[in-house]
């Protein structure tokens, strides 16, 4: 798998994932995501030092998204953000791509700390993070509310410099 940064030529496809139900049902955006907005997002996001955006590709396709926000430099850390193409989802990618996300994280941005949070019920996802040495750092109890009205929490999780994990 290949990681490099997000290009205006990819804004597309980002669009079609995150309009798909089994990607915006675990992140927290607004739905439909539209092309207009997106543009302006992405030269925005461009020369914003507090984050990066990358893609990850396999064969020369697209398999996922995702980047590190929130940098604080002062101290080291980052938010991480991931996405899997959802034609191809439960086939190891997300853990590949997050590994590789927090290298870049650890030995180029000099990160000491990548941390994120995610859904409750969002167990792949979180199985994904363990795989990667994320530790549970906490819980926010009823934290969002799903279409259906049912309040869930928010997991917090935290990765330390040395702590990824190889497998």
């Amino acid at each position: 798998m290949n990681i490099r940064f997000l290009t205006e030529e990819d804004l597309q496809i980002r669009i079609q994932w995150m309009n798909d139900p089994k990607v915006y049902k675990s992140m927290h955006f607004e739905v439909p995501v539209h092309l207009e907005n997106t543009y302006k997002w992405f030269f925005d996001a461009k020369n914003n030092k507090s984050r990066v955006d990358m893609v990850f590709e396999e064969d020369g396709l697209l398999v996922a998204m995702g980047g590190l926000t929130n940098i604080i430099h002062d101290i080291n850390k980052a938010e991480l953000y991931i996405f899997v193409n959802p034609k191809i989802q439960q086939k190891g990618i997300g853990t590949s791509a997050t590994k590789l996300l927090c290298q870049y994280g650890f030995e180029i941005l000099n990160l000491n700390k990548i941390y994120l949070a995610t859904n409750e019920d969002n167990f792949a996802a979180r199985r994904v993070y363990e795989k990667c040495g994320f530790s549970l750092e906490g819980v926010l109890r009823q934290e969002y509310k799903t279409e259906d009205g049912t309040l869930l929490s928010r997991m917090y999780y935290g990765l330390l410099k040395g702590e990824l994990l190889n497998e």
